[in-house]
Parts: structure tokens; C-alpha cells; sequence
């Protein structure tokens, strides 16, 4: 019953949201922000403490200030979110640009597949939607299923309404490697915790454990990886930059991975850095 609920309740709000225009639906997540952040302080301690990890020398109006910031990204892009099921593939292809997209047919040529790896920065959803769009290839997106079956299958329905898939995270590796060996396009987000027995690495000057599944990927089947962020603009058309994750030419199987998945930990970083309000800091990310 509960997932029931928790199910019409968030259809029931993805229509209400559509009733408006999406700037104003987008004005709403400020009143919202706003609220939450006075009033219904949900993982605001978590929020803080991450930021203050990250920014060890912030001062207390400069971390308030930020923490604002953080709560907005996160309403903007949970009503874009809910708003997703109403747009057309037109008006998604109009909600991002794509930088230096030439690296993506470069790696296509290789033949051996792609991996886009991410992080929840910007609107992670919109960026494989309105990519695979612009591109004019499927994404293969590996997806961690949540609790509630009758909400993951809501939100995969619109992950696939242009053409991409869904491969859900745990039911096999076998079958992402199946898809890199029929050379088609991965995408997924490795920004979060991983388990105690992954690589551990600093990340923000303090060590936590980091998925090195990426660069595993790329070394056993050859694939190329490329990095890609989406950034909100001011005027909220999403700017998705893309760099090649570069496989070493030299060291053992277990360097090479530590090398690229460092690689990808310090590019992140530095985006997070110049845009530190758009990641998600909502995750207990230092918590071992």
C-alpha cells in the first residue's frame, strides 16, 4: 500500500508541475528551497558536513550561503525531474549544448563501444536523455533500482521514451560487458561512496573509497571513456562538457585502473570546485 501511495503521489505532483511553464515550475523550487531549508531541514547536517570537508577554511556565512545554493540545485532539479514526462523530444534536445562532441565520434570509430562515466552534478537525467538525443545513439544506462518498484518503473519509463535502456545495477556485470562487446554506448555515475573493499583515494584532500568499475570496463573490453558533466547556465540550458578518459599505455592492469580512475576523481573534483552548488551533497560521501 505504501508504495502504492508513494507512487500516485508522485504522478500526482509530476501533473501539477506540468500545469505551469517551466520557468515558472523552476520558480517554484526557490519558494521550495526556501522552505526546506528553513523549516524542513532534511540532510541539511549531512550537507554541511560534506562542505565543510570540502572547503575546510569556509566561513559560516560563506557555508550558509552555499548551503542555500545546494538546496535550490536540488529542487530545480528534482521539478525538472518530475516535469520530464511532459516535454517533447525537441524541447529536451533544447535543454543542453554539447561541447567538443567531435571526441565522441572519434571514440566511436575505435569500434569497441563507449562509456560515459558522471557524476549527479547539474541535471545528470536531462544530460543522457537530451545526449543520446543529440548524438543519435541509445545509452545503455546502468541504474541502481530503488526500493519502490512501482516509482523506478515511473521514472524508467520516461529514462527510455526516446530510445535508451535501463541496465539495472546488480543483476549481472555480465550484461554490461555484453552491451561494450556489441559496441554500443554505457552511461553511468560513479561520484558516490563505494563499498570498503574498492579503491580508496583522496578526493577533496580526504580518502574515501571510489568505483573503479569504469576504467575495469574500459581495460577488459578496450572501450574509451569519456567524461561527461553538464553545467546549469544562468539562463538553465545545461552545458555538457566532455574529456577523454585516456586508457595508460603503461603499468599493470591494477595501476592502469588506479590511473584512470584517478583521473576521473580529480576531474570531478575541480568541476565541483568551480561549481560546488550543483553537485549533490545530500550523500554521506566521507562516511568511511
Amino acid at each position: 500500500m505504501k508504495n502504492k501511495f508513494e507512487y500516485f503521489l508522485l504522478k500526482f505532483l509530476s501533473f501539477l508541475v506540468s500545469r505551469l511553464s517551466l520557468t515558472n515550475a523552476r520558480r517554484l523550487a526557490n519558494l521550495l528551497a526556501f522552505i526546506f531549508f528553513y523549516f524542513i531541514p532534511i540532510r541539511k547536517k549531512v550537507v554541511t558536513k560534506n562542505l565543510k570537508i570540502a572547503f575546510p577554511s569556509i566561513s559560516n556565512k560563506d557555508l550558509t550561503r552555499l548551503t542555500k545554493k545546494v538546496y535550490q540545485n536540488l529542487f530545480i532539479v528534482l521539478i525538472e525531474i518530475l516535469y520530464l514526462p511532459f516535454l517533447s523530444k525537441e524541447e529536451i534536445e533544447k535543454l543542453v549544448e554539447v561541447r567538443n562532441i567531435d571526441l565522441v565520434e572519434k571514440a566511436l570509430r575505435k569500434d569497441k563501444g563507449l562509456i560515459f562515466v558522471s557524476a549527479h552534478f547539474g541535471n545528470w537525467e536531462i544530460m543522457a536523455i537530451a545526449s543520446a538525443i543529440k548524438i543519435n545513439k541509445t545509452f545503455s544506462i546502468v541504474i541502481k533500482p530503488l526500493r519502490n518498484p512501482y516509482v523506478d518503473a515511473f521514472i524508467n519509463d520516461w529514462r527510455t521514451k526516446f530510445g535508451n535502456k535501463v541496465i539495472p545495477l546488480g543483476i549481472s556485470v555480465k550484461n554490461v560487458y555484453r552491451e561494450l562487446l556489441e559496441k554500443k554506448v554505457i552511461a553511468l555515475l560513479a561520484d558516490q561512496r563505494a563499498s570498503l573493499n574498492s579503491l580508496e583515494m583522496e578526493f577533496f584532500s580526504k580518502k574515501t573509497h571510489v568505483y573503479e568499475g569504469p576504467a575495469v570496463l574500459s581495460i577488459k573490453t578496450g572501450a574509451p571513456v569519456i567524461f561527461a558533466i553538464p553545467i546549469r547556465q544562468p539562463n538553465n540550458i545545461y552545458l555538457i562538457e566532455l574529456i577523454e578518459i585516456p586508457i595508460p599505455e603503461n603499468g599493470t592492469e591494477n595501476e592502469k585502473i588506479y590511473k584512470m580512475t584517478k583521473n576521473y576523481i580529480t576531474i570531478l573534483e575541480n568541476y565541483i570546485r568551480a561549481y560546488p552548488e550543483q553537485w549533490f551533497w545530500f550523500h554521506n560521501r566521507w562516511k568511511h
